[in-house]
């Protein structure tokens, strides 16, 4: 029995029909962008992957969505995610989950998701903060777009 393959191949495979029927159809696929991050934090709520897609044409032309091992696991699904800042050095990326609980039982009404990439590298920051607790969670590493583009 073969292991199963790493969250970035599968996501990928995943996204790799609906890309190829966006070519037959002749509309643009989404730019993807993909980061490997290291969880700082030890909690497990900075996602150690994150995939980030936009939609270049279509009625949803501009749209971004994220995935990562968190949202698989609580929605199952990816989620949009909207730019909060961009300027010449970095662009930040913010995204939301309601009504999330660890493993130890506690809760929070909102855990926010934070992503900043450096520009000129790719280098990454993660902040993870839940609503009514005081901690920030974060976690360092890269993103980069498959085939460099």
């Amino acid at each position: 029995m073969r292991p199963a393959p790493p969250l970035p191949a599968l996501i990928l495979a995943a996204l790799l029909p609906s890309a190829a029927l966006a070519q037959d159809w002749g509309q643009e696929p989404p730019v993807v962008m993909m980061c490997q991050i290291v969880d700082e934090s030890g909690t497990g709520w900075v996602p150690e992957f994150i995939m980030m897609t936009r939609q270049t044409a279509g009625p949803r032309q501009g749209r971004i969505e994220v995935f990562d091992p968190i949202l698989q696991r609580i929605v199952g699904q990816p989620i949009e995610a909207r730019i909060t800042a961009d300027d010449a050095a970095s662009r930040s990326y913010g995204w939301a989950l309601a009504g999330v609980r660890n493993a130890a039982g506690q809760r929070t009404d909102r855990l926010e998701f934070r992503l900043v990439v450096q520009k000129a590298d790719g280098s990454a920051r993660v902040t993870v903060t839940a609503l009514g607790y005081d901690n920030v969670m974060t976690g360092s590493g890269v993103c980069g777009s498959p085939g460099g583009g």
